[in-house]
């Protein structure tokens, strides 16, 4: 009794941490969505992008992916402004199925740009932490690397919570999440904030590319994977309420985590799927119905 109270417990943590991973990643798209409507199918691969740039400084310069955020936030920061500037600006608010073919031609562009650049061999980016441990009690034993992931997530959680309730940058993003044109009305400038919100959107994501190297293999066709598991975390959140898409975050990492202890084979990833179902017919409208975005 006493083995299976510590597998679980073990496996709780896990999933715990890796939630707060996915949680991030979701963040991102959730915070452009709530100021564009964009619902962006190229997430993932940007995500995937961040990972590549991280292994490109690591044979570069052999630096570690923590240390290389330092270049590629930066990077991400740039790509994801001239993304909305360039290319989602003239379709936002325009058909759905518009803004959806755009995205998936941009995850197609950098998927097989990703593959003539590195190509089709699986890649691991080595850090400092990454066979490290973290002893907790007698018997709880967490992976440094996720341990780091899931504080920084909850960092960035709170810091970008307080930049949306204490900044003017805040304030903005509100204002034309809850009506653009009456905040265009009273002075904001609804495409500045919707861009900066994008590339704010792409610099979570390379920040969560950093957290996620260390033990990840690296194939350019990854993208697609995260991207669903953001529009599931997403849709469990109430696709723009923060809270709720932290909560759906560390709840997909959580039955992740115990389908694959406890369901054998290939058939406990299907868990976390028949979670995100139960969830969409039990409460369509989000985890954290009735609560303030």
């Amino acid at each position: 009794m006493d083995i299976g109270m510590d597998i679980l417990a073990q496996t709780l943590a896990q999933g715990l941490l890796m939630g707060g991973t996915y949680a991030l990643i979701a963040l991102g798209m959730g915070l452009t969505f709530s100021v564009s409507g964009v619902v962006n199918f190229a997430h993932g691969d940007i995500l995937s992008l961040g990972m590549f740039l991280a292994f490109a400084c690591f044979n570069a310069f052999a630096l570690d992916p923590y240390v290389s955020v330092a270049i590629t936030l930066p990077v991400m920061l740039g790509l994801g402004a001239l993304l909305y500037r360039g290319l989602l600006k003239p379709v936002v608010g325009s058909h759905t199925l518009m803004v959806i073919q755009l995205t998936l031609g941009i995850t197609f562009v950098l998927q097989n740009g990703l593959l003539m650049t590195f190509g089709g061999l699986t890649h691991r980016v080595p850090s400092m932490i990454e066979a490290e441990l973290i002893l907790v009690g007698d018997t709880l034993v967490l992976r440094a690397a996720l341990a780091v992931a899931f504080v920084v997530c909850v960092a960035l959680a709170g810091l970008l919570y307080w930049m949306l309730m204490r900044t003017d940058l805040g304030r903005s993003i509100r204002a034309v999440h809850q009506n653009a044109r009456a905040a265009a009305l009273m002075g904001v400038n609804v495409n500045r904030v919707r861009m900066l919100t994008f590339a704010m959107g792409c610099g979570l994501l390379a920040i969560a590319a950093a957290l996620l190297v260390p033990g990840t293999p690296l194939h350019p066709s990854q993208g697609l994977r995260y991207t669903v598991i953001t529009l599931m975390v997403m849709v469990l959140g109430g696709m723009t309420n923060f809270l709720g898409i932290l909560v759906g975050g560390l709840l997909f990492g959580i039955t992740e985590a115990l389908g694959t202890v406890y369901v054998s084979g290939t058939s406990g990833m299907i868990v976390p799927y028949a979670m995100f179902v139960l969830v969409l017919l039990l409460r369509p409208e989000g985890l954290l119905k009735g609560r303030a975005a």
